[in-house]
Formats: structure tokens, C-alpha cells, sequence
């Protein structure tokens, strides 16, 4: 029987070693075990991160594309740059910023960007726009050193000045100086644009969309014109040019009409029945014909626009005839608003004193009639108004010489200090 014994003792035995095996095997694995969970946590948050920023870099390519297509391209630029800073690797981001740049008249930044997009992903017109942002360069550079020789370091630089530099100033200066009305007559044709073109008198007419990169591609033509920037009148010049090669089109006259205005939007919004993009049939357009045309609301008061090629901002008042006139350019942003409340004052013997709402036209009569009227021993006005400096200049009124028409009733402004006397 004890013989019998000690093989279960020792299958015990075992069996009690193994178990201790095991606890130490877990003791010291455990630890392992443990650490190993802040590394997996790090790897978690790092693909969150990563997924909120592809998340944002797209968003911010979307909102970038609408600007674009609003012909905003200083904020499409701002927002494809952003989305490749969140996504390095985002080739539709980079292709669109160079376009962007393009579209800026940026060529240096243009061709570096797009060349980026390009090794991230092949795109036709992209290489088509890196073409001719090298050609202008390479034509810019040429034209520059034969008059004044520069460093590549100053050329960089020059390109590079954002609007709101005092070169973006010098072109807006420019632009005002030049005749207002003859930007009211003239249209530089824009990528997009549908352009109605006729060879010769026996020639059906044909439609052509001036490609993204700004030429007129016609399959009777020996190569594409570039239109981008030019009058109807100039690019039917090139074409006729290019038919006098041509012996196989006989009478060649040539005719070049826009069909659809695609290029010159600006961006309308705010207190108006028609917000929205809107395309210019001009380079400028009167700012009191956009705001007719967006119909604004009752409660419209005055109107922004804000100039993005020179980066200013204009407030005009919508009484304000003369600054109506402004022209509109194309890329503009017209904010349409109500008026901020404006007060003028009244005192003395009138039923009604204190602080009342100015409104533009409001006469000495009529701001006595909002006090409640004046009192029976009333018999001047004296109106004190700021002189801009600082200090109050004083006009008196005799109220019998306004009522009986001797005297203009005069008009008053906002903050203006009525105090009737006897």
C-alpha cells in the first residue's frame, strides 16, 4: 500500500510545484502586462488626432472651393493652406492652393505649390496652369533684367508682399485715378467664361469655355489663345492673326461675343431679398446698381464692401447718393446691414426733452416736433454741433423767421445739441 502511496504523493507534489511555477510566471508578467497599456492608449489617441485633423483638413478644402467658385481667392488661398498644414499629404489641397495663387497672379508661389500637388497626385489642367505661371515667370524675369538687374532674393520678396502692403495700397491708388468710366464700359474675359467665336461670315458661330488656365481652345486654330484678361475685341485680334496662317479658311473675319459671364463675381449678403454670388457684365459696376439688384430690406440701413485685392473696407450709408457711386469690383464683398442707432439732443423749453433717434434728413422743425413741440414762451433755437476737433459751434435760430419761410429750415446731424430758448 505504500508503494502505491508515493507515486500520488509525488503526482501532488508536482502538481503543488506547478501551481507555484505558474503564480510566478504570472508575477512576473504582470508588469509587462501593465506597461504595455499606456503605449497602446498613445497609439489610440494619436489615430484620433489624426482623424480629427483629416477631418478639419477637408472640411477646410470644401470651404475653400466655394470661395473659389465665388472668385474670393485670397480666402480660398487662406483656407487650402491651412488643410495642408493638417494634412501634409492632401495632393487636392495643394493643387487647388496653387490654382489659388494662380488665380493671384502669385506665380512663383503658384508654380511651387502645384508642383508639390503634382507629386502627390497627377492632374491635366494643373500642369497645364505649371506651364504658364512658367512662361510669365520666365517672361517677367527676362523683361526685369533688362531694365534693372536683381537678386533672385528681391524677386521672391516682391512676390511674395501680401495685399495689405503699401505695394496693395499703390495699386488701389492706382486704380481709383483711372476713368471711372470706362471701367463701366469694358470686360476682361475671365476663365469660365462661355465665349460665342465665328471664323468667317459663312462660318457657324461655335461656343467655347475659356479653360481654367485662361486660353481659347479652338480646333481650327493653330494653338490656344490666351484670353484671360483680355477685351473681345483683342482676343478676335489674335485670332484674325492666327487665320492670315490659314490659307484654308477663305474671307477670314473673325467675331468673338460673351456668351455667359462667368469670371467677375462678387459675394452679396446680409439685409437683402437676393443674397448670393452675382456676376459683373463689367470691370466695375455702380454699388447703388448691386444693391438695386439684391433689393434690400426695410430695415437695411447702410452697406460694407470689402475690396480683397487691396484688403480695404468701405462703409457708405444708404442715404448717401454720392457714395452709391462707388464702383464694385469684381471679388468684392458687399455686406448689406442695418444702420447703428444715432441720436441727437434736445433741451430747453420743449414738452419733451432728452435723447431722440436721428434719422439722415431730419430738419430743426421736425426734431422739435419728435420733442413734443415747444412751449408757449419758446421763441429761438440754438443748435450747438461738433466742429470734428473737439470743440461746439453754435448757431441760433429764430423760430417765427423758420415758420414763416424767411429763413431755410435747417437740417441737423447726428449728436447734435438743440436747445430751445425764449
Amino acid at each position: 500500500m505504500f508503494s502505491r502511496l508515493i507515486p500520488a504523493a509525488l503526482l501532488l507534489l508536482s502538481g503543488f510545484f506547478c501551481a507555484q511555477l505558474r503564480a510566478q510566471v504570472d508575477q512576473l508578467a504582470r508588469p509587462r502586462r501593465t506597461q504595455a497599456v499606456p503605449a497602446s492608449a498613445e497609439t489610440d489617441s494619436d489615430q484620433r488626432y489624426s482623424q480629427s485633423a483629416d477631418a478639419e483638413a477637408k472640411r477646410l478644402y470644401k470651404l475653400g472651393v466655394q470661395y473659389g467658385n465665388a472668385g474670393l481667392f485670397e480666402q480660398a488661398a487662406e483656407m487650402f493652406e491651412r488643410a495642408v498644414k493638417l494634412k501634409p499629404d492632401y495632393g487636392d489641397a495643394y493643387l487647388s492652393l496653387g490654382h489659388a495663387y494662380y488665380d493671384l497672379r502669385h506665380w512663383d508661389l503658384a508654380v511651387d505649390t502645384i508642383q508639390r500637388g503634382l507629386t502627390l497626385k497627377d492632374d491635366k489642367e494643373s500642369r497645364t496652369r505649371l506651364a504658364h505661371a512658367r512662361r510669365i515667370l520666365e517672361q517677367d524675369t527676362t523683361s526685369r533684367e533688362e531694365v534693372s538687374p536683381r537678386t533672385k532674393r528681391e524677386e521672391t520678396n516682391e512676390f511674395r508682399k501680401p495685399a495689405s502692403l503699401p505695394a496693395a495700397k499703390t495699386i488701389e491708388a492706382t486704380a481709383k485715378s483711372a476713368d471711372d468710366d470706362e471701367l463701366t464700359k469694358i470686360y476682361r474675359v475671365g476663365p469660365g467664361d462661355v465665349l460665342d467665336v465665328r471664323l468667317a461670315d459663312d462660318v457657324p458661330s461655335q461656343l467655347f469655355t475659356v479653360s481654367a488656365a485662361g486660353f481659347l481652345e479652338h480646333p481650327d486654330l493653330s494653338a490656344p489663345v490666351p484670353s484671360a484678361g483680355l477685351t473681345v475685341e483683342e482676343i478676335t485680334a489674335r485670332i484674325e492673326e492666327d487665320l492670315k496662317q490659314r490659307p484654308a479658311i477663305k474671307n477670314p473675319k473673325a467675331s468673338v461675343a460673351v456668351q455667359e459671364y462667368i469670371s467677375h463675381t462678387i459675394l452679396v449678403s446680409g439685409l437683402v431679398h437676393e443674397p448670393g454670388t452675382k456676376s459683373l457684365k463689367r470691370e466695375g459696376i455702380p454699388l447703388y446698381v448691386v444693391i438695386a439688384d439684391a433689393q434690400p430690406l426695410p430695415e437695411a440701413g447702410r452697406v460694407s464692401v470689402q475690396r480683397s485685392t487691396s484688403n480695404e473696407s468701405f462703409v457708405i450709408d444708404l442715404m448717401e447718393t454720392s457714395g452709391l457711386k462707388m464702383l464694385v469690383r469684381p471679388g468684392d464683398v458687399v455686406a448689406v446691414t442695418e444702420r447703428p442707432a444715432q441720436f441727437f439732443y434736445m433741451s430747453g423749453r420743449v414738452t419733451s426733452p432728452g435723447e431722440k433717434v436721428f434719422r439722415p434728413g431730419l430738419t430743426l422743425t421736425q426734431a422739435i416736433i419728435a420733442a413734443g413741440g415747444v412751449t408757449k414762451d419758446a421763441k429761438k433755437a440754438q443748435l450747438a454741433r461738433d466742429n470734428g476737433r473737439g470743440f461746439l459751434t453754435v448757431k441760433r435760430y429764430k423760430l417765427k423767421e423758420i415758420d414763416s419761410g424767411k429763413v431755410p429750415d435747417p437740417p441737423i446731424q447726428t449728436g447734435d445739441r438743440i436747445t430751445i430758448i425764449k
